[in-house]
């Protein structure tokens, strides 16, 4: 509860009291902090992923082979 409190205080200085400089350099701060938090959230999606059961992976092969066969057939032209 404290951090939050202290979050809230950073972000309503950062909105209403904070000169155009240190607006500037505090955007730059959290477009890093949001691609580190998106790069962290990709690592541990892909760990998820990899963990799943291999029949997942059975599953997913099988259906873009599938949907391949499926394109080839229907792009074939017509039996005279």
């Amino acid at each position: 509860m404290f951090y939050l409190i202290i979050a809230v205080l950073i972000v309503s200085y950062y909105l209403f009291m904070a000169p155009k400089s240190i607006k500037n350099t505090l955007s730059m701060i959290g477009l890093v902090a949001l691609v580190a938090l998106l790069i962290v959230l990709a690592g541990m999606s892909l760990v998820k992923i990899l963990q799943s059961p291999p029949e997942v992976f059975v599953v997913l092969a099988m259906i873009a082979i599938c949907y391949l066969a499926l394109r080839d057939i229907l792009r074939m032209p017509p039996k005279n």
